[in-house]
């Protein structure tokens, strides 16, 4: 089963206590490229295996049940300063390529303040079948990771300037 989604959230919604710039979310988008952990709740472990001026690539584990099972190679490819693009192969020696690709985008609204990240996903569960009591319990729960996952972004990125970890 092949399954796409999106998910967008605002970056600066009348809420914020601190309102975050374009360069704020794309430093912020490269420490959890390096640290997932503290970003992504259903990542367990991470370790950066290699790393360039134009990406990464890392090596992760999903805690049971949040992500494909064993260890997991993401190739991170940073696209300018709007957003990161990421596909991730399982290390296994039956299936070294499931197809999966991630890209978190930061979008423009109609001020300069206005911005929106988005987290679109192509997911490849090869061994579900479409239309079936799995796939329908897969696709929920990639939903609420997606959901999830770009909300804590957010609000992470924004904990982060307000502790002067990210600067700007």
């Amino acid at each position: 089963m092949k399954y796409h989604l999106a998910f967008t959230a605002p970056i600066n919604p009348p809420s914020a206590t601190t309102k975050l710039t374009r360069a704020h979310v794309w430093e912020g988008l490269k420490l959890k490229a390096r640290d997932p952990l503290r970003y992504v709740p259903a990542i367990a472990k991470c370790e950066v295996v290699s790393e360039t001026a134009d990406g990464m690539t890392r090596i992760v584990e999903f805690k049971p049940g949040k992500g494909p099972p064993g260890k997991v190679t993401e190739v991170i490819t940073y696209a300018g300063n709007c957003r990161l693009s990421t596909s991730f192969t399982p290390l296994s020696l039956f299936q070294i390529d499931h197809g999966s690709f991630i890209s978190n985008i930061i979008s423009d609204g109609k001020s300069e303040s206005d911005l929106f990240l988005t987290f679109a996903f192509t997911w490849n569960f090869p061994d579900i079948q479409e239309e079936t009591s799995e796939a329908a319990e897969k696709i929920q729960q990639v939903t609420q990771m997606a959901e999830a996952s770009t909300t804590t972004t957010v609000n992470e990125i924004g904990d982060l300037v307000q502790k002067g970890v990210i600067k700007g």
